[in-house]
C-alpha cells in the first residue's frame, strides 16, 4: 500500500536526518499516522523503513520491557495535550539484539489553523558514543562496526574473526558475575597482546570477542586460533587459579571485497555458529559470498531476520493435534512456525530454526510464536475449555533476562491461564548451565506454566535429567517408534521412559504416532498423550477447528 507522506518530504529533515549519527528525528501526520525517520535510525535499530504507518506501535516492540510503562506514560501525555513538551529515557534495542540507552524530546506542532497535526522529536542514542567497552576496555560493537566500514572503503586485505567464549552462564553462576567480568577482561586482554599491534580487538555482545588482523592469511589466522584456544584453556586465572574456558571461532579472510558490513558480520555469525554447534570450537571458515550453497543459505537467512524486523512479516502458524490416550480425544495441539517467501516460496523450518536460534531476533519471533499461538488457543478453548497449548522454546529465549516478563505480559493479554501453557524445551536450551535452567523452570511453574522436554531419549534428552529439572511432561522423540515392533530395544527403552515418568507423576507424550496399527501397538506402554500423522498434520487454526467438529 502507497503511504501517505504528506508534510512529511522537507529537505530540511533531509539534512538532519544524514548528519545525525547518533541524534534522530522523527515526524509524523497526525492525520494521516503515517512517519518518517532519520535514515541512521532505520539503520542502526533496523526499522522497517524510512517512512512507516503507526510508528509508535512499531517502535514499541523495540524498547526494553522494563522501560515500556514509562514510555507510554509520557509518550501519552504529550499527545492527549497534558504537557507541551516532554524529554525522558529508557532503552531501546538495535538490530544486534543489544538494548542502548536513549533520551526522547518530543512535541506537538500545531498547523495554520491552530489545530494540532505534527507529532514530532529526536531521540539521542546514547550508545554510539560508547566506543569503549565499559567491561574489558576493548573497543565496543560499534567500534568493530565503524572498522569494517573502513576497511571496505579502503580495499584493505584483512582477516575477520569472531570467538565467542562457550557456556559464559556456567561461568558466572560459579563465580559471581563480577568475576565473569573480570574472567572476560583478562581473555580480552591476552587476545590483545598475542595481537602485538597488528589488528584491532573488539568485544561484542554477550561473550564474544571479534579480532581484525591486517593482513592476515588463512594460514595465519588459523594460527592465531590456536593459540587463543590454548590461552583460553590454560593462562585465564582467577585468584590463584586457573578457569578453563572452551571457545568457538568463525572467521572470514577479505581481500578487494567490494559488499556490504551486514554482508560480512552475517557470513562471520553463520561460520561461528557452525563451529559452536557442528565442529565442536574448530575454527571455521567462510568463503564464497556469490556462487556457493552457503552463501545461499547466508541469503535466505538475511532476508528472515529481515521479516522478523518487519514484524514477522512472512511468517505464520501450522499446530498439530495432541491427543489423550485414554479418551482419543483431541485436548491440544503443538504450534509449529513457518515461513513463506515470494521469491523463496515455502522455507523449511529444519533450514532457518537452527540458524535463527542463536540470532538475538529470535526472540521477538519466539514472542511472536507465544502470541499468536495463545490467541489461537483461547480461540479453540471456547469449545473445548480445558483445552492446551505446547509452544517450543529455544535457547535465545530462556537466556534473556526479559523473558520471564514478556511471557507473563503476554499472558495477561491474552487470557491465556499459565497452566494450560506447556512450554517445550528444544535440544540446545537444554545446554545451558543446569543451575540456571532450573531457576528459570521454577519460576515458570510457580506461575502455573508447565515445562516440556522436546525430542526425549536423543541429544542430553537422557533420564537422568528427571533427577536434575522440575519437569512436568516427556515429549519421547518418534525415532523410538519407527519400526518398533521389530525393534525390542527400543520396545524396552519406551516402557522404561513411560514407567520411570509414571513413578515421578510426570505425563509422557509419544510422538510420530503415523497410522492406526501403530496407535494400537503403543496403547500397551500407557503412555498419556500421542502426537503424528495419524491423528493429522500440522494444520491452520480454521482446519483445526473443523476438527474439533
Amino acid at each position: 500500500m502507497e503511504l501517505d507522506k504528506t508534510g512529511l518530504q522537507s529537505r530540511i529533515f533531509d539534512v538532519y536526518s544524514i548528519t545525525g549519527k547518533r541524534s534522530y528525528i522523527f515526524l509524523c501526520n497526525m492525520e494521516t499516522n503515517v512517519s518518517r525517520w532519520s535514515k541512521n535510525a532505520v539503520e542502526y535499530f533496523g526499522l522497517p523503513d524510512e517512512y512507516m504507518y503507526d510508528a509508535g506501535s512499531i517502535w514499541e516492540e523495540y524498547i526494553h520491557l522494563d522501560d515500556i510503562e514509562t514510555y507510554r506514560k509520557n509518550f501519552d501525555a504529550v499527545i492527549s495535550g497534558k504537557t507541551e513538551w516532554q524529554d525522558f529515557e529508557y532503552r531501546a534495542r538495535n538490530r544486534f539484539g543489544n538494548y542502548v540507552v536513549c533520551t526522547c524530546q518530543c512535541t506537538i506542532l500545531k498547523g495554520e489553523n491552530g489545530e494540532p497535526d505534527l507529532f514530532s522529536g529526536t531521540i539521542i542514542n546514547h550508545g554510539i558514543i560508547d566506543s569503549i567497552d565499559p567491561v574489558t576496555n576493548l573497543y565496543s560493537d560499534y567500534s568493530f562496526l565503524q572498522e569494517l566500514i573502513n576497511v571496505i572503503d579502503r580495499n584493505i586485505p584483512i582477516s575477520v574473526m569472531e570467538i565467542g567464549i562457550n557456556m559464559f552462564s556456567r561461568i558466572n553462576l560459579m563465580y559471581g558475575y563480577t568475576n565473569g567480568n573480570q574472567i572476560m577482561r583478562r581473555f580480552g586482554e591476552q587476545i590483545k597482546q598475542l595481537i602485538n599491534g597488528n589488528g584491532m580487538v573488539y568485544r561484542l555482545d554477550g561473550a564474544k570477542f571479534a579480532v581484525c588482523m591486517y593482513g592476515y592469511s588463512e594460514e595465519d589466522t588459523k594460527n592465531l586460533y590456536g593459540q587463543i584456544a590454548m590461552i583460553a584453556k590454560e593462562k585465564i586465572s582467577l585468584q590463584d587459579f586457573i578457569v578453563p574456558l572452551k571457545i568457538s571461532g568463525g572467521a572470514v579472510v577479505l581481500n578487494n571485497y567490494k559488499g556490504n558490513v551486514e554482508n560480512i558480520k552475517s557470513s562471520i555469525a553463520y561460520a561461528f555458529n557452525q563451529s559452536k554447534h557442528e565442529r565442536n570450537g574448530k575454527l571455521v571458515f567462510y568463503y564464497d559470498f556469490e556462487n556457493d550453497k552457503e552463501s545461499t543459505d547466508l541469503e535466505l537467512m538475511s532476508k528472515i531476520h529481515k521479516s522478523v524486523n518487519k514484524g514477522c512479516q512472512g511468517f505464520y502458524l501450522r499446530y498439530q493435534p495432541i491427543v489423550d490416550v485414554k479418551s482419543e480425544k483431541v485436548i491440544g495441539m503443538e504450534a509449529l512456525v513457518r515461513w513463506r517467501h515470494e521469491e523463496h516460496g515455502e522455507v523449511s523450518p529444519n533450514l532457518f530454526i537452527p540458524w535463527m536460534e542463536d540470532d538475538p531476533s529470535f526472540f521477538k519471533l519466539g514472542n511472536w510464536i507465544i502470541r499468536k499461538a495463545l490467541t489461537d488457543g483461547m480461540r479453540l478453548k471456547k469449545k473445548i475449555p480445558e483445552f492446551i497449548v505446547n509452544v517450543n522454546i529455544s535457547l535465545s529465549q530462556f537466556e534473556r533476562a526479559e523473558f520471564r516478563n514478556s511471557v507473563l505480559k503476554i499472558l495477561e493479554e491474552t487470557g491465556f491461564p499459565p497452566e494450560d501453557l506447556y512450554m517445550e524445551l528444544t535440544e540446545r536450551c537444554r545446554g545451558l548451565d543446569r543451575d540456571f535452567l532450573r531457576e528459570e523452570m521454577n519460576f515458570f511453574r510457580a506461575m502455573g506454566v508447565k515445562i516440556a522436554l522436546d525430542d526425549f531419549g536423543t541429544g542430553t534428552a537422557s533420564l537422568g535429567l528427571l533427577t536434575e529439572l522440575p519437569i512436568d511432561e516427556l515429549k519421547i522423540d518418534m525415532s523410538f517408534v519407527r519400526g518398533i515392533e521389530e525393534k525390542p530395544v527400543n520396545q524396552a527403552l519406551i516402557h522404561h521412559m513411560v514407567e520411570c515418568a509414571k513413578t515421578i507423576g510426570v505425563k509422557t507424550c509419544i510422538e510420530g504416532v503415523e497410522d492406526k496399527p501403530l496407535s494400537k501397538y503403543l496403547d500397551k506402554y500407557k503412555a498419556t498423550f500421542y502426537q503424528g500423522y495419524y491423528y493429522s498434520k500440522p494444520v491452520t487454526i480454521d482446519d483445526f477447528e473443523k476438527l474439533l467438529g
